[in-house]
């Protein structure tokens, strides 16, 4: 099993301006096993009014305060992540870089770059902007920027449905990009992104996944990997990383879907009691 000092739920939905995913937070929960400590933060219950072009502004600032004051409270060093929309990712990420500086390597899994700002956002949503306010601190003031990662400490991987802002940012600073045909291919690919010593965040959005596989997600985009895939994927990495974080998002569990998928994944990134001896 993996290891880690504290697993944070964070229910928060209004990033993705999506209520069903509010409940993939406890969902995973129970099926992952518990690590040395389990908190769930506490985020508002409902909407707010959209602001500067963001859906839901207020709730989410108020969602990233509270989840980063549990991060300073308990100060962890590898952490799991289980939300809620993408946008949770913004406070542990930048949080663990407080502590891996550098070291810090992010492994972007998902079917979207999640690199807009508002002002480039065709809906407002700001789970489609979490890894852009990861890398630029100025990203026009309206969320809060951590600005914490270069774009060499990052690698997307699976992604396959780009805005055009979007495309543009990543060919201007040259972001690793290995999308899902040479991922499928050759699931250990995965491993050759980071760098030797390099302490990897995992960011997981379900999505990353066919639809066919697993259509129990925010926002379903045809062409992604196989359950098989990912899993061989997820487990060569541990196998040859030091993982020190991981974070899995946009679950909708109300939707109808063969939950044994999800627990092949979960299994990958060793999420799940080890078996009896």
């Amino acid at each position: 099993m993996w290891n880690r000092d504290l697993d944070v739920l964070v229910p928060m939905w209004q990033g993705a301006d999506d209520i069903r995913v509010r409940d993939g937070a406890a969902v995973l929960g129970a099926l992952t096993a518990p690590g040395a400590r389990r908190v769930t933060v506490p985020v508002p219950a409902g909407g707010s009014e959209r602001e500067k072009g963001v859906r839901h502004r207020a709730a989410v600032v108020d969602a990233y305060r509270a989840h980063r004051d549990v991060l300073g409270r308990h100060r962890p060093r590898r952490l799991l992540t289980l939300g809620g929309d993408c946008a949770v990712e913004v406070a542990s990420v930048a949080h663990l870089a407080g502590h891996y500086a550098q070291r810090l390597f992010v492994l972007w899994i998902d079917a979207h770059g999640d690199l807009n700002t508002p002002a480039s956002s065709p809906s407002g949503t700001a789970h489609g902007m979490p890894l852009r306010l990861l890398l630029d601190a100025d990203a026009d003031g309206t969320l809060p920027a951590p600005g914490c990662l270069t774009p060499g400490q990052v690698a997307l991987a699976g992604v396959r449905d780009l805005d055009p802002a979007e495309v543009e940012y990543a060919h201007r600073h040259d972001l690793t990009v290995l999308d899902c045909a040479a991922l499928g291919a050759q699931p250990t690919r995965l491993t050759e992104l980071p760098p030797p010593g390099a302490a990897v965040y995992v960011h997981l959005d379900l999505d990353v996944l066919d639809p066919s596989a697993l259509p129990a997600v925010a926002v379903p985009t045809p062409g992604g990997l196989t359950p098989t895939a990912l899993a061989l994927s997820l487990t060569a990495l541990r196998a040859h990383h030091q993982v020190v974080g991981v974070g899995i998002t946009e679950y909708v569990p109300q939707l109808k879907h063969d939950q044994q998928v999800l627990i092949e994944v979960l299994d990958a990134f060793g999420l799940r009691k080890d078996p009896p001896t």
